[in-house]
């Protein structure tokens, strides 16, 4: 499964962004477009790295080939330039295993591509200078090496097509090659890059319904129906992960349990149905404070929510949860069953922990609702902060 973005804004993206336009283009809006490129690396890097390693042993075996057959001085001079060839594939190859550069991988790809289309149209026009027949249709491989073994997408692997098709007959019409020989090499190149593009293109396309489909059904799987945030399984999942993260990192960690306060009540006076548009209301404003990557909200269960956010100060976090419970307060959604006065409000209890050895998420989770349960005590519609140590 692809890495995980941020899961707070991708929901409804998904659902009403993503119409046919998106895909015709091949440019999703937003973060779904990074959220793709990362998907797309993960199924397609061990083929990158593979169509590099075959492109580096097919040079060598046209090397050889050209150290049998060809004659002096044109042999030594195509020899340098074929094997001058295999430093940028070999460190294409070697970006491959980099991090780092991953997300340029597309374009270091496609420029080594390039480079060994351009080197190719090199040793044909070498092979002119003296007057060799070499055959031009090394140039139609290559051609379907980019749009069909590299991994490129479509934009850079039609760069690399084009680019050097275009180099190919600019170098035929200098060195003279009569006109309807070259109409005829510039048809069958030119075909080759039209059929390479179109199906590099729905390659592509498939790639992107494909992608869509995999998050859907990771939404079915993890999101709550009616929130839309996180459902308890899929935090436990991705909170214990942070938990990790954070004790190898030495990070602290805020776990906060939320409650809807006197929610039973408000379902037995309005309705269920009216209880669940309130729910969805106060998962907005819980979900619009968990932006980044780390960060995370989801629907324990009922009327409860939880959150986690990663390494971030205890100051910072009570004002996200002031955040929160400022922001529920600002619904102003009544509550007749309080009073005529009464309204909506939320209870929230912080544990902030900095993970040690001995302690497991469970220990946070817990002491959470302990914070909770003394919020709801001292009044509700407050924050409680509580740590390991505290009595």
């Amino acid at each position: 499964m692809y890495p995980p973005g941020p899961e707070s804004a991708d929901h409804g993206t998904l659902q009403s962004g993503q119409d046919p336009e998106g895909l015709r283009l091949l440019k999703f809006a937003g973060g779904l477009e990074k959220e793709f490129r990362r998907y797309h690396l993960s199924v397609y890097l061990l083929r990158m790295r593979w169509a590099l390693l075959v492109a580096m042993a097919l040079f060598l075996l046209f090397a050889v080939l050209d150290a049998i057959s060809l004659p002096e001085p044109v042999r030594s001079r195509i020899l340098a330039l074929r094997l001058g060839l295999m430093p940028v594939l070999a460190l294409a190859w070697l970006a491959t295993y980099r991090p780092r550069l991953h997300r340029w991988l597309q374009w270091i790809g496609g420029t080594a591509s390039l480079a060994c289309g351009l080197g190719v149209v090199a040793i044909i026009w070498l092979a002119r200078v003296h007057a060799f027949p070499l055959p031009y249709e090394g140039i139609i491989l290559v051609t379907f090496y980019f749009y069909f073994l590299t991994g490129l997408r479509f934009v850079p692997a039609a760069l690399c097509g084009w680019l050097t098709c275009t180099a190919y007959l600019g170098m035929e019409w200098l060195a003279g090659m009569p006109g309807a020989v070259l109409l005829y090499n510039a048809f069958f190149l030119g075909t080759s890059n039209v059929i390479g593009s179109v199906g590099c293109y729905f390659l592509e396309y498939a790639a992107r319904q494909n992608f869509l489909a995999q998050k859907q059904l990771q939404d079915l799987a993890e999101k709550d129906f009616l929130t839309s945030l996180l459902n308890r399984r899929a935090f436990s999942a991705r909170a214990e992960s942070n938990w990790r993260q954070a004790l190898r990192e030495r990070h602290a960690l805020g776990v906060a349990m939320m409650d809807v306060d006197h929610f039973k009540r408000y379902n037995d006076h309005y309705g269920h149905a009216a209880g669940d548009e309130t729910l969805r209301m106060v998962a907005q404003v819980i979900g619009s404070h968990a932006r980044r990557p780390l960060d995370i909200t989801a629907r324990y269960g009922g009327e409860e929510f939880v959150g986690l956010w990663y390494d971030v100060s205890e100051e910072h976090l009570r004002a996200i949860l002031e955040k929160i419970r400022t922001g529920v307060a600002a619904l102003n959604l009544p509550h007749a069953a309080l009073g005529p006065d009464g309204r909506v409000s939320i209870s929230i209890g912080l544990a902030y922990v900095r993970p040690q050895s001995h302690q497991r998420l469970e220990d946070a989770l817990r002491l959470a609702d302990v914070a909770l349960y003394l919020a709801k005590e001292q009044g509700r519609d407050r924050v409680v902060c509580k740590q390991p140590d505290d009595d």
